[in-house]
């Protein structure tokens, strides 16, 4: 992502993508999966050092769906939010070496 070296546009940027980080809701991490022979998912991720596999009933599989989307646009919003903070962290240094 191309950052602007001005420091306001940086502050302005950095609470847009707070604003969107709050309004992304329930998360949920994990990859959706289908086992061969078995119509329901699954969704399956790595917890507390281990694989694991969780049934999703069908009639809850749309709003999984929904929670795992929130998760992947939370964790890209992330991503963009460190950037701006980076940069940001790095004005501030290079102002207290004049």
């Amino acid at each position: 992502m191309e950052l602007p070296k001005n420091r306001s546009l940086l502050v302005r940027m950095r609470d847009a993508r707070l604003k969107a980080l709050q309004a992304t809701g329930f998360v949920l991490a994990g990859s959706l999966v289908k086992f061969p022979k078995h119509n329901s998912l699954y969704l399956t991720g790595y917890f507390r050092g281990k694989t694991r596999t969780l049934y999703i009933p069908l009639d809850r599989l749309k709003e999984v769906k929904a929670w795992n989307a929130s998760y992947k646009t939370a964790r890209r919003i992330l991503g963009e939010l460190s950037e701006i903070q980076r940069e940001l962290l790095r004005g501030e240094i290079a102002e207290r070496r004049r």
